[in-house]
């Protein structure tokens, strides 16, 4: 159920991009400079290229897209529809914060659904597997069924299988694939994340036994959260610096995608 006013139509035509059921709560879709608001019903939300769409607090949402991926992602999470290339990847879906779990099926030839985030980018021809997005920039991947890629900023893939993980920290090369933590697979099954801008947010899930076992940095790890910009108060006056985005604020949700996010929404 549509709640904003209607958008003026814009003198080009969207290109859509997937479609979108909320399951419960809500989601806000910013798109064109307006902000839309969408409540739970079983009525699918076409969902278009350059859109930027938060799930809200307790809410959740089932997407499908164009590249044949079913994608559930929890609360909090935050991602953009808006078309990437890097490396010898290229998608249109960009994680920029929270959960999600894909089942893609039914691609053919060279076809890949892939996906960016601030740096890391995920591969993948037909399987399921999750994915966490911290706000201090890191990633980290859970294998489900058959093999997933995962690759940092210098574009090195490591296939992750199931029960596998892998984790981009601090810029670094996606981490070797090493099978899943129970207590990193246990966090991996719940979709919900942290509201953005809490500490909790800053990092990954099971973050304590991915260190304890080795698999990721701890100083690389404290080295991005230092990174991250100091946070924003949340006074309605307060004009946020860049690299801080207001993703509630259509005009700034654009930038979105740049570095790390110190994310900074109004209520």
């Amino acid at each position: 159920m549509l709640l904003a006013a209607t958008a003026v139509q814009p003198a080009f035509a969207a290109t859509q991009y997937g479609t979108a059921v909320v399951e419960q709560g809500s989601i806000t879709i910013l798109r064109e400079g307006k902000a839309l608001t969408f409540n739970a019903s079983s009525e699918p939300i076409a969902v278009n290229v350059q859109d930027t769409v938060r799930v809200r607090e307790a809410s959740r949402i089932t997407m499908k897209t164009n590249d044949k991926a079913t994608v559930t992602l929890g609360a909090n999470a935050v991602f953009q529809c808006e078309p990437w290339q890097a490396e010898k990847r290229s998608g249109t879906f960009r994680m920029l914060f929270g959960r999600m779990r894909a089942n893609v099926q039914g691609l053919a030839g060279e076809d890949r659904f892939n996906v960016k985030t601030a740096t890391a980018t995920i591969g993948v021809k037909g399987t399921q597997y999750g994915l966490a997005q911290s706000s201090s920039g890191n990633t980290a991947v859970l294998g489900i069924e058959s093999t997933v890629t995962t690759a940092g900023p210098d574009g090195v893939e490591q296939p992750v299988g199931p029960n596998q993980m892998s984790a981009v920290v601090g810029g670094n090369p996606a981490t070797q694939s090493v099978a899943a933590p129970d207590e990193f697979k246990a966090e991996m099954a719940k979709v919900d994340s942290p509201p953005p801008g809490s500490q909790a947010a800053l990092n990954l899930p099971a973050e304590t036994v991915l260190v304890d076992k080795g698999i990721v940095s701890k100083e690389a790890l404290t080295k991005s959260k230092e990174d991250r910009p100091q946070a924003v108060q949340q006074a309605s006056n307060t004009q946020a610096p860049m690299p801080s985005i207001n993703l509630d604020d259509a005009q700034q949700a654009g930038q979105a995608f740049r570095g790390k996010l110190n994310l900074r929404f109004e209520k």
